[in-house]
């Protein structure tokens, strides 16, 4: 997806992440390689960059790996209802 913005909302970067067996998410960090907390992940600025580490990733990986946008937070809660 190269549009910096989706339906109105900026990108704010690009996370790479790996879905578990068990369902669950991975995200990638570096420092720490795989995160359960995609806060302590690494942001990357540029979707190619992310592409490419994603692809150097699956190399060597047999989970599926991918990258995954992250928005610009607007502060404004979504109408969603949770549970209330």
């Amino acid at each position: 997806m190269a549009d910096e913005e989706i339906a109105g909302d900026e990108v704010a970067g690009y996370l790479i992440r790996r879905e578990l067996e068990n369902g669950d998410d991975e995200f990638w960090n570096p420092a720490e390689k795989w995160v359960s907390d995609p806060g302590d992940a690494e942001l990357y600025e540029e979707e190619d960059e992310a592409n490419a580490v994603a692809d150097l990733l699956s190399e060597n990986d047999p989970l599926a790996i991918t990258v995954e946008e992250v928005l610009y937070d607007d502060g404004e809660e979504d109408d969603v209802n949770d549970g209330e």
